[in-house]
């Protein structure tokens, strides 16, 4: 089978990527908060909701903002856990979203990839403890998502972010360390503002929005991809 202009490799012999947004995109809900959920309670979170409020109105406006504010939640929530009690919930997040939240158009998309032999890669801000077992049931097994740290002396999680929050900018940057800086995203799945730098840097960006996406026959039309 053949991508667009009618490959399934770049001229240097490497398989076309497709990178994919997890949250939204392949998910129809938002996961982050649905993980925050289980690994709190409900109290809790609103709890530091109301107590981080001035630096959660800022991240409305997006960029570090946001980026500060994940933080911020991530500490109240997850410092000290124990990284087996935490692993623990991210697989009851990851069967609860596996057996209900798919999107079942981006599933679709997925396996149309897969069929076109193309090389999918799954790039999310949601927790690596919980997004890698998902998108395995889907057949993907390369992920760049956001990652908890923990203290090897004691197993505890710190509160803080191992390496980037993975949105915005740190999904180019991360994907091009990921692929080699000679590789090209030839497509792109997102639904936010945090996608569109993935997006932009794609050659057939694809924005998943509310309407389910169409399905795409065995082999793609001549001269372009189906939005």
């Amino acid at each position: 089978m053949t991508g667009p202009d009618g490959q399934t490799a770049t001229p240097g012999g490497e398989r076309l990527v497709a990178a994919f947004d997890f949250d939204g995109t392949i998910t129809r809900e938002d996961t982050f908060r649905l993980f925050l959920n289980r690994i709190g309670t409900r109290r809790a979170l609103a709890g530091s909701f109301l107590r981080r409020s001035p630096q959660m109105l800022s991240a409305l406006r997006g960029g570090e903002r946001r980026d500060h504010a994940k933080k911020l939640l991530c500490h109240d929530m997850l410092e000290g856990l124990t990284s087996e009690f935490a692993d623990s919930v991210a697989s009851a997040t990851a069967r609860e979203v596996s057996g209900s939240l798919i999107r079942t158009d981006t599933a679709a998309r997925i396996r149309w990839h897969q069929a076109q032999g193309h090389r999918i890669v799954v790039v999310s801000a949601s927790f690596d403890a919980y997004v890698r077992p998902v998108v395995a049931e889907l057949g993907i097994d390369e992920v760049i998502a956001t990652r908890w740290e923990v203290d090897p002396a004691t197993a505890l999680l710190t509160g803080r972010l191992d390496g980037r929050n993975v949105r915005g900018d740190a999904k180019v940057d991360l994907l091009d360390t990921h692929l080699g800086e000679a590789s090209t995203i030839e497509y792109a799945y997102g639904n936010s503002g945090g996608d569109k730098a993935m997006l932009a840097r794609s050659r057939y960006p694809v924005w998943v929005g509310r309407r389910p996406m169409p399905e795409l026959a065995a082999d793609p039309p001549a001269g372009g991809f189906l939005r």
